[in-house]
């Protein structure tokens, strides 16, 4: 498998970018504004320092907890709020993979198309270079595609059919988790979540090629303001490629936090994130942000109970001189959820409710057991209001282990999934009345969905093979209704047959392992390649006893067949009339990526295409950085 989708606590790998001196003056500045040398010395580093599979807290410091905290130190006195998590286990088997803040950091992701271009058959569509929109695809999904939570809080897409993942930050979040359900992905993130009573630090900066600047920072404290504390900055631009920069552009983002609790049972918590984009590129709004604000609490009832709810509003904003489809908006939403956790079961359910638009509410409910030893049962279902439609939506999944080290699974879903074919308006409208200036509001479209997939997984000798058979239906394709292909009429759907395969191989060289994936369909479709695949060489070691030192190494490549996109009808082109569907060529980037960890500071250079194609696009026309190098730093303190 590969470090980057690694599952299970897998290791992860940087992504990558030019000339050291501006990286390091970048990094100088940073450090002398953001730390001071007594707080370096203050580190205390453990004698291992390595990396952890999991943010679960030590049960050491449950205990301390749970303690009078008027006798406890006050390095141990740190508190999270109550929250609900999903009990599915990450690995190909279950079709979840999971990055913890340290997972986070080695992959180099800016964004969450960066963190997951390594996930078999995942497809990364984007725009042009930062700035321009980003969105993601499997087994063919479009509109609906897929749905985004941080902290139970769902990132509605307010400006098209899915959320643009250029205004999704990482900054400060401390977990990610990716369900590639054929049906309909969910990812779900979280923030950061304490582990120790000190004050805590992250600094990430570099540089690349074409003029590319990054810098993420994050401090919080546990013990601030009669609660706790967190905020962050994220920055990265680029000036595009020579001779005429046109292609151009840079996201900010910024986060902030405050929560009070009552011990660890109950706690309030008001969260602040905004990301902004911009781009040069004259196909797209210059500028776009996304706003959101959420006060949520968390309760614990007793152990293995937990009540969280949540009052939250978007906003999306433009900043552009032309009068059209693009325009801002706003949603409301309220929601709740309950978890319940005994032994090796598991139940979470909730519901939310939207202000002003379609959806107008939405319950999700999802259960299920497993054992380390002979496997696992899994279930949810999912229904939604859509103004007179209702969508609908239930799957299962199956995990067995008869024999040790062989797995076999399956997995099917079912339903009727809701997507816009346009941005939100402020206040509610007819979906079928004309708005002056040609700016309409955006309407509904549902889809049929219904996919399965069955396979087996193998583990022995430190050999890991794993391989399933999959079917996708629908009754119809959706554009991703973003500015990427806003306006393009939908198509007919998919019936496709194919199957994934993936393998890790050890050598004969310690910490040297071979890693792919590949997967096939018998035909294409709307951003369906018939053939996707990642393969690559990877080398991980620890050196030392205290496992200070640590090296990463890896060379691959990433790609797939010529596929099919969704386009925007061109300007004054009758919807009705476009052609709605072009096909962009094949794709292919080859990568090397060099990691080395000394404690906690981590220093990487990465490149991207080294090969140098030309034609790299995802969409017709929007052609992707030639090639990348990338050098970084990346430090994480107690100060």
């Amino acid at each position: 498998m590969s470090p980057a989708a690694g599952p299970s606590g897998a290791r992860r790998t940087p992504a990558g970018g030019a000339s050291v001196a501006p990286a390091l003056r970048s990094v100088g500045v940073g450090l002398a504004l953001l730390l001071r040398a007594p707080a370096i010395l203050a580190q205390e580093p453990p004698d291992t320092v390595l990396i952890p599979d999991t943010l679960t807290v030590p049960d050491s410091m449950a205990v301390a907890q749970e303690a009078d905290t008027s006798e406890a130190e006050p390095d141990t006195i740190f508190y999270n709020l109550p929250d609900t998590k999903d009990g599915l286990p990450s690995g190909f088997v279950t079709g979840v993979w999971d990055w913890n803040r340290h997972d986070i950091m080695a992959s180099g992701a800016n964004t969450l198309v960066e963190l997951f271009r390594e996930t078999p058959g995942l497809i990364g569509l984007m725009g042009g270079d930062y700035g321009s929109p980003a969105a993601m695809s499997f087994a063919g999904q479009g509109g609906a595609g897929y749905r985004v939570f941080r902290d139970g809080f769902e990132l509605y897409p307010v400006e098209g059919g899915v959320v643009d993942l250029q205004h999704v930050s990482l900054v400060g979040i401390g977990r990610v988790r990716l369900d590639r359900s054929m049906g309909q992905m969910v990812v779900e993130m979280w923030s950061h979540e304490y582990d120790d009573g000190r004050p805590f630090s992250v600094i990430e900066a570099g540089t690349g090629d074409y003029d590319t600047n990054l810098f993420r920072g994050v401090y919080t404290d546990p013990q601030a303001l009669f609660g706790s504390i967190g905020g962050g900055l994220e920055r990265v631009d680029t000036r595009g490629r020579e001779p005429d920069r046109s292609e151009g552009g840079n996201r900010t983002g910024s986060w902030l936090r405050y929560q009070w609790h009552l011990r660890d049972r109950f706690g309030v918590g008001f969260d602040y994130r905004k990301m902004k984009a911009q781009t040069k590129i004259p196909d797209y709004v210059p500028t776009t942000a996304r706003t959101d604000l959420m006060l949520r609490a968390g309760f614990r009832i007793f152990d293995g109970v937990t009540v969280q709810a949540y009052g939250a509003r978007s906003d999306f904003s433009v900043e552009t001189d032309t009068v059209g489809t693009n325009f801002g908006g706003a949603r409301k939403q309220a929601g709740a959820t309950l978890g319940v956790a005994r032994g090796p079961a598991w139940l979470r359910a909730s519901y939310r409710r939207f202000e002003d638009g379609t959806p107008s509410q939405r319950i999700d409910v999802s259960g299920g057991l497993s054992h380390e030893r002979w496997g696992g049962l899994w279930g949810r279902a999912a229904r939604g209001s859509w103004n007179d439609a209702s969508t609908w939506n239930y799957g299962a999944r199956a995990w067995l282990a008869p024999l040790p080290g062989l797995t076999v699974f399956g997995a099917y879903e079912t339903g009727r999934f809701g997507s816009r074919d346009g941005p939100v308006i402020d206040g509610p409208g007819d979906p079928q009345e004309a708005v002056t200036d040609g700016i309409r509001p955006g309407v509904e479209a549902i889809t049929d969905r219904e996919t399965l997939r069955v396979g087996a997984s193998v583990s022995r000798w430190g050999v890991t093979l794993g391989g399933a058979s999959l079917y996708a239906w629908s009754d119809v394709a959706l554009p991703l209704a973003t500015e990427l292909d806003l306006g393009a009429p939908t198509n007919v759907g998919v019936h496709r047959n194919g199957y994934e395969a993936m393998a890790v191989l050890p050598t004969f060289v310690e910490g040297l392992t071979i890693e792919g994936s590949y997967v096939w369909w018998d035909e294409e479709g709307p951003y369906l390649p018939a053939q996707a695949y990642q393969g690559s060489f990877e080398f991980n070691r620890v050196f030392k006893d205290s496992g200070n030192l640590e090296f990463w190494v890896s060379a691959g490549v990433r790609g797939h067949d010529p596929m099919l996109s969704f386009v925007a009808p061109e300007t004054g082109e009758d919807p009705a009339e476009a052609a709605g569907l072009a096909r962009v060529p094949f794709y292919q980037s080859w990568y090397g990526r060099l990691q080395i960890r000394v404690v906690t500071v981590r220093l990487w250079v990465g490149i991207d295409n080294f090969t140098m194609r030309r034609d790299l696009q995802k969409f017709p026309g929007r052609l992707l950085p030639l090639t990348r190098t990338t050098y970084a730093i990346r430090w994480d303190l107690w100060n």
